[in-house]
């Protein structure tokens, strides 16, 4: 019966029995034993406490098993909600606290030993001010839980509090009641029943998705003078994508790379974040309220369900019959994903992931569809008897256990895998059908290609874009063998392949039509774009993390993948970068799901008004940056704030230009112009910190020697005093080597280089 209790508390010494007894009050009360002396064991006392395994094996003796709890374990205590039990097993979907604590937490949680309420175990640090108010109690120490192994909610392992979902709950259910009761007329009559992921997605997926993307993601520089007008336009934002809901506001914002530690600080009766949050309820016009139906669903899956699955086929009626009907009637269009544990649709254009409880539909027209099936009748069975046990068999299956039980059983027939899908690196999926890049052909949709990217977009050859081709002929100075090889890029781009090994960098200063051209293409690219951190291609300064790793798993079948500004003396992790622009096959993780590999089929394209270092001297680096130069500097009086607006509406024909510029890659292959070659040689050059010191503060061709010493110093100084690369002795001593003659007569000196007065340590200190 504990077979449902994570295997990460069974591993803890954190366990006990437990008795209900008569208090002193005369009411009954949970007291905790040690099963192994039978003497009572204390909170405060870890000796007293035992193993799941000692406990579980003596609990017969006892009224049933308990866990102690102690720092990083929280526990979340709800009673007296019997009504809410029920609506939640009949129905996950169902809008009430329990939904609530177990979507924001994602965190296992039982049902208590009085079926009226609910335990959630968590790890994570408990705020200060209050542990219980009402029918909600929180603790991490000095209590204990009962526990059943009645699992509710769909997450058998314990969650870790990393984005401040404890402390949003915490405030909302046991801060103060008058400051509840502030927040709650805020919101009151709004909000929108989308979950706190989907309104990232949605939002990131949006026409400003770029923005809400870089805001979320804490790079606000490029857009606003102060962080905290960052906070107040994230904030603004998060009021219309979440309809006005202050919690959800709250939740997406802790989330996000611009939560620090001012968001908690007190603002007279408020905090900055709640004051934040309520500015920007305040001031919101319009709310994002999402569409209840599914189109393409309904025609191209639901549309099908008219007759039984296969005619005169018998079913057993039990789970295994239902999940064979599941298959015969929608296996074309339903797959279940092992990689991402979830079931996948077809709509009639591409595969995709059932986050909204389409798989539910599909299971109640399964068990709709029984009574439509012929009755079939063994020898010697009374026709009455088979009957009933076939209206047994129905009504059961109409319960919610039955239904998941229908799908649990069918995963194993229709199973992939992510690597089964955008397979086809020549293919690429528009809203009219798909193309064929070899041929520049556009064929109708099939689902058996697996698609889960499309574009947009739907093609057309019958249209031109001038306004395209005047907005680059503009913003490369009418440099036509930059715009030829750009469009080549861009053709290359579309396909999953990776032979060029290159990765793209956009530099140049503000108002020269980046923005805009990244903007246009991800229109063209859909879902086959993304956009990651910077910091998820730079060097990490904190070592490998084997955990999660969801900027990297998101690469997977992403064909161009943007990425904005890195802080300034960021460097590239080359290992990674070779991974990923090479085609080496790369593990990932998303969050609560299996690792997996995939191979690459990005192509990577970086904005920045800074190049990041490069640390590598080897071939093998820098032949993978192409650098294109945005020189063009648009007035301000020049700036059409509709530009964007007017290309967007040759979207048709601008595909077709990509194509041609795969075709033409397809021909010649990149081709790089020579201003492509220069700039990656200019960038080279400025990324050899030691050739830029040499320049700057050395004589080169003296006959004298210098002490290495000496020399390391002075380059030391340097790098630290010009934001450059401050690299050990040891690596220092090897990259001169590379450049000068080395002898070690009194120590080691450097042959036919020297110092510059104004930067050598002993000239500097007898000038003093």
């Amino acid at each position: 019966m504990y077979e449902k209790i994570p295997y990460e508390l069974t591993e803890l010494n954190h366990w006990c029995c437990f008795k209900i007894e008569m208090g002193a009050n005369g009411r009954l009360t949970k007291r905790p034993y040690n099963p192994n002396n039978h003497e009572m064991a204390k909170s405060n006392d870890e000796r007293t406490w035992v193993s799941f395994e000692d406990a579980v094996s003596q609990s017969g003796n006892y009224d049933g098993i308990g866990f102690f709890f102690k720092a990083p374990y929280v526990g979340i205590d709800i009673d007296d909600i019997e009504n809410e039990v029920k609506e939640y097993l009949n129905n996950p979907d169902a809008n009430n606290i329990i939904s609530e604590f177990i979507n924001v937490l994602e965190t296992y949680a039982e049902i208590s030993p009085s079926g009226k309420g609910i335990h959630l175990i968590t790890k994570g640090e408990l705020p200060p001010k209050g542990r219980r108010r009402g029918n909600v109690e929180i603790y991490d120490a000095g209590r204990f839980f009962t526990m059943t192994g009645k699992q509710i909610g769909g997450y058998n392992f314990i969650d870790e509090d990393e984005y401040g979902q404890l402390s949003f709950l915490h405030n909302k259910y046991i801060m103060k009641p008058e400051t509840e009761k502030q927040t709650q007329n805020l919101t009151k009559g709004f909000g929108n029943d989308l979950g706190i992921e989907q309104i990232i997605d949605t939002a990131k997926k949006s026409k400003n998705g770029l923005r809400f993307s870089t805001l979320f993601e804490g790079d606000w520089s490029q857009f606003y003078d102060s962080q905290s007008e960052a906070d107040m336009a994230f904030t603004s934002d998060l009021a219309f994508w979440t309809a006005r809901d202050p919690y959800k506001m709250d939740a997406i914002f802790r989330k996000s790379v611009l939560y620090r530690d001012k968001w908690e600080e007190q603002r007279g009766d408020d905090t900055y974040g709640n004051l934040t949050i309520s500015k920007a309820i305040e001031s919101c016009q319009n709310e994002f309220i999402p569409e209840t139906t599914d189109t393409d669903f309904q025609i191209y899956i639901m549309d099908d369900a008219v007759k039984p699955a296969k005619k005169d086929k018998r079913y057993s009626y039990d789970d295994t019959g239902n999940a064979e009907r599941l298959k015969d009637l929608f296996g074309d269009n339903i797959r279940y994903n092992y990689t991402s544990n979830a079931w996948m649709y077809y709509d009639g254009k591409r595969w995709k992931h059932d986050d909204t409880g389409k798989m539910k539909i599909l299971a109640d027209k399964v068990v709709d569809n029984m009574k439509n099936e012929k009755l079939f009748i063994a020898e010697g069975v009374d026709e009455e008897e088979m009957k009933k046990f076939k209206h047994r068999h129905w009504k059961d299956s109409r319960n919610h256990n039955k239904k998941v039980n229908m799908m649990k059983e069918c995963e194993h027939l229709l199973p992939v895998q992510n690597n089964d899908f955008d397979k086809d690196f020549n293919l690429f999926n528009v809203q009219n059908g798909y193309i064929d890049l070899r041929s520049g052909q556009l064929i109708d949709h099939d689902r058996n290609n697996f698609f889960t990217k499309i574009s947009n977009v739907e093609f057309t050859d019958k249209a031109d874009c001038p306004k395209w081709e005047e907005f680059l002929n503009d913003i490369f100075l009418g440099r036509q063998d930059l715009i030829d090889f750009i469009q080549r890029a861009v053709g290359y781009s579309l396909s999953g392949y990776t032979t060029e090994q290159v990765l793209f960098v956009l530099h140049g200063n503000g108002r020269n039509g980046k923005s805009v051209f990244i903007e246009v293409l991800n229109e063209i690219f859909g879902n086959y774009a993304t956009n990651i951190t910077p910091q998820a291609i730079m060097a990490s300064k904190m070592g490998n993390n084997s955990g999660p790793t969801p900027e990297i798993a998101k690469l997977d079948g992403a064909r161009f993948v943007t990425t904005t500004e890195p802080n300034e003396g960021d460097r590239f992790d080359e290992g990674l970068l070779k991974q990923i622009t090479g085609g080496d096959k790369i593990s990932a993780r998303k969050l609560h799901e299996n690792s997996f590999e995939f191979t690459p089929q990005l192509k990577l394209w970086m904005a920045t008004n800074h190049k990041p270092y490069v640390r590598g001297r080897d071939e093998g680096i820098w032949r993978r940056f192409v650098i294109i130069p945005f020189e063009k500097q648009i007035p301000l009086n020049e700036i059409d704030k509709d530009l964007t607006k007017k290309l967007k509406q040759e979207l048709p024909a601008i595909i077709k230009w990509c194509v041609d510029g795969y075709l033409e890659w397809q021909r010649i292959g990149l081709s790089e112009p020579a201003i492509i070659k220069e700039q990656r040689d200019e960038y080279r050059t400025e990324m050899d910190s030691i050739a830029a010191f040499i320049d700057e503060c050395c004589e080169v061709g003296t006959t004298g020697k210098i002490k290495s010493s000496l020399m390391f110093a002075a380059y030391d100084e340097w790098a630290r005093e010009n934001n450059q690369y401050r690299m050990t002795n040891t690596k220092f001593g090897i990259e001169m080597s590379k450049k000068f003659k080395k002898i070690t007569s009194n120590g080691v000196h450097y042959i036919g280089v020297g110092l510059l007065d104004d930067y050598n340590p002993n000239k500097i200190q007898l000038k003093l």
